[in-house]
């Protein structure tokens, strides 16, 4: 597998990570404490979120042109 294409799934599979923990744990834990950290891990949740969809779909677009080897 090319570097670039390696790296590209590496930060997408770290990014998976991230959201997967805000969502079970982060985002919950900020709530029962009633913490006022609450909205900005929300707010990197959908960050996280919309950065996992562009690597996907730089994922795709490599492996439609023939570039994800």
């Amino acid at each position: 597998m090319q570097d670039i294409n390696y790296d590209l799934v590496k930060l997408l599979h770290t990014k998976l990570e991230t959201i997967a923990r805000l969502e079970r744990h982060f985002i919950q834990d900020a709530e029962d404490a009633k913490c006022h950290s609450v909205p900005a891990l929300k707010q990197i949740l959908e960050d996280e979120k919309r950065h996992a969809d562009m690597l996907a779909k730089e994922i795709g677009m490599r492996e439609h042109a023939g570039k994800f080897n």
